[in-house]
């Protein structure tokens, strides 16, 4: 299987331009892999039909809702929900509009994200509480680290734990060092840049050793207590890819020993 999951990794870093490239077609799905799960389509305040794959847990798991990178679909992150089910977490996968087989939705390539996929995780945040009465833990990868942190600014409903893999903590310091590399990417019409910080919540932070982009030193200064930070020895967001037990067992025993003491 880790073989596999390589390989998944390599062609989701062929897709990576650090701009907007999504994928309509599914390298894998919850029926070719045999999971226990559930087909959902999930509609947004602005009309927007969202797909969405449930993995529920055998357990009283914890819900976590997983906010991908800027490339790809949510099947090139299916193995990650498949280890996190297994451990016992109630996992939520989701695909932003102009993604997989969500609705349509004119991308601009060349845009670091787009504000409007805040509302896809909106969404998907009021439908999981809603469904299951649990606070739910939020996961971001990359870009999606950007869309949790624009949510939780003015999120209806409580949120547990964020995690964070390829940290972005400010938008226009990541495109400035995109520019040093030859990448023109902009930020969205009319926004208007922030540095998140994330002083006073639960929150973990996946940094890759050899990330150019995304460091340690990019990790917001807050209550120590709150915040845990591991870093694998790997290139960016491939942590899970090449570290998938010690991966998926950091994400659940944070959220586990949170949890009690909540």
């Amino acid at each position: 299987m880790n073989r596999i999951i390589l390989l998944i990794f390599t062609l989701l870093i062929g897709l990576q331009s650090y701009a907007i490239k999504p994928t309509r077609t599914y390298s894998n799905t919850p029926v070719k892999m045999g999971l226990e799960h559930e087909v959902l389509r999930i509609e947004t305040k602005d009309g927007i039909s969202l797909n969405v794959w449930h993995l529920p847990s055998s357990e009283t798991g914890t819900p976590i809702i997983i906010s991908q990178s800027d490339a790809g679909n949510m099947g090139d992150w299916l193995y990650l929900g498949l280890y996190l089910q297994a451990y016992g977490l109630d996992v939520w996968m989701y695909d932003y509009r102009g993604f997989g087989e969500s609705e349509d939705f004119n991308i601009i390539q060349n845009q670091l994200f787009h504000i409007e996929f805040t509302e896809d995780l909106a969404a998907i945040c009021d439908y999981v509480y809603s469904k299951t009465g649990k606070v739910p833990a939020l996961m971001g990868i990359s870009m999606g680290t950007i869309i949790v942190n624009e949510y939780i600014r003015k999120a209806d409903i409580p949120v547990s734990h964020l995690v964070f893999d390829g940290y972005v903590a400010d938008p226009q310091k990541r495109i400035d060092k995109l520019a040093e590399n030859g990448k023109v990417v902009m930020l969205p019409k009319g926004y208007k840049n922030r540095e998140y910080k994330q002083k006073n919540r639960n929150t973990l932070f996946i940094v890759a050793e050899k990330d150019q982009y995304s460091t340690v030193a990019d990790i917001p200064k807050g209550n120590a207590d709150m915040q845990q930070v591991k870093v694998f020895d790997c290139e960016h967001i491939s942590g899970f890819f090449k570290y998938p037990v010690e991966y998926t067992e950091l994400i659940v025993s944070f959220l586990e020993g949170q949890l009690k003491s909540d």
